[in-house]
């Protein structure tokens, strides 16, 4: 055990409203590794026969802890990023499934039905508003209040 642990926790409590200020836990580690780094105090962090290396993201937690409380990984029920959504978009644009109109929902639904994922209404909204602003789709609003696309 490191000699300093006790002058080191309570510089650690006394950084911590700072540190916890910044949103990103990427950040916050990188801050805490800096001045882990520059106090000298690598070995504090290392165990015998082990390099510190940073930890998964949140996501990866997550898969972590399923994994090792023996449940399994845990079966993703949407899409990992919105650049699957995009380009199952730009499919269904260089289809004619554009030439009835549609709405978000019916785009998520033929996704899920062709490319067999399940993506989240928002992966749309932001990439099918920018083929509207430039001209690539129409855009209106139904009788519903909700946006329609169609070529």
């Amino acid at each position: 055990m490191n000699k300093n642990f006790h002058e080191l926790k309570r510089q650690l409590a006394e950084l911590s409203e700072t540190i916890n200020k910044f949103e990103s836990e990427a950040v916050q580690l990188r801050i805490v590794e800096l001045l882990f780094n520059q106090a000298g105090s690598e070995r504090f962090l290392e165990t015998p026969g082990s390099s510190y290396a940073a930890g998964p993201g949140r996501a990866g937690r997550r898969e972590a802890a399923a994994g090792a409380s023996g449940a399994g990984p845990r079966a993703r029920t949407t899409a990992p990023s919105a650049s699957g959504a995009v380009a199952a978009l730009s499919r269904l644009i260089s289809s004619d499934f554009f030439s009835q109109k549609r709405t978000i929902g019916d785009i998520v639904k033929k996704c899920e039905e062709e490319v067999g994922t399940r993506y989240k209404s928002n992966a749309f909204s932001g990439p099918l508003s920018r083929y509207a602003n430039s001209g690539v789709l129409k855009r209106e609003k139904n009788a519903d209040g909700k946006y329609v696309y169609f070529k």
